[in-house]
C-alpha cells in the first residue's frame, strides 16, 4: 500500500513539473498583430470568428498600456565624461537610430557622465544577444547590458 502511494505521489510530481515547464518564445511574432498572423505560418489554416468589439477592446488595451514602464534590460553603447561627451552622445544616438530604425535609443546624463542605451528587452538573454550583434558589427565594440526601467514592449 505504501509503495502505491509513493508511486502515485512521484507520478503527480512529474506531471506538475511538466505543467510548469517553460516553452521558447517565438521572437518573430513580437510586435505583430496576432490576428493577421493566423494561417500565415506553415500550410495550415485557421478561421477566427470574433466581433469587432473584441478587436477594438484589444487595441484600446494596447494603447492604454503603451506608456507603462517595467523592469527590463537595455544595452549601453556609450558612456563618457569628457568635455565633448554631450556632442558624442548625440552623434552616437543619431547614428544608431539611422542604422537600427526599429530600436529606440535613449540618451541620459548623470553628472558627470553622458550615456546612450538602446532597446527595450524583457530578458537579459535578449539584451545580451543584441549586444553580441552590435559587437560583431564592429560599429559598437564596447557594449554592456544594464538593468533599467524600460518601455512596455509591443506585442
Amino acid at each position: 500500500m505504501k509503495k502505491n502511494i509513493l508511486a502515485l505521489l512521484a507520478g503527480l510530481l512529474l506531471i506538475q513539473g511538466a505543467a510548469f515547464a517553460q516553452s521558447a518564445v517565438d521572437s518573430t511574432i513580437l510586435g505583430a498583430d496576432i490576428f493577421s498572423l493566423i494561417g500565415q505560418k506553415g500550410s495550415g489554416s485557421a478561421t477566427v470568428n470574433q466581433s469587432q468589439e473584441l478587436r477594438n477592446a484589444l487595441s484600446r488595451h494596447i494603447v492604454s498600456n503603451s506608456n507603462t514602464k517595467m523592469q527590463g534590460y537595455r544595452v549601453r553603447i556609450f558612456f563618457d565624461s569628457d568635455r565633448t561627451a554631450r556632442a558624442k552622445s548625440e552623434a552616437i544616438a543619431a547614428g544608431f537610430m539611422e542604422r537600427y530604425p526599429g530600436i529606440r535609443a535613449y540618451r541620459s546624463h548623470v553628472s558627470p557622465y553622458f550615456k546612450v542605451t538602446v532597446g527595450d528587452f524583457r530578458t537579459r538573454a535578449d539584451a545580451q544577444r543584441f549586444a553580441s550583434r552590435l559587437t560583431s558589427s564592429g560599429a559598437y565594440p564596447y557594449v554592456f547590458v544594464v538593468k533599467e526601467q524600460i518601455n512596455y514592449p509591443n506585442f
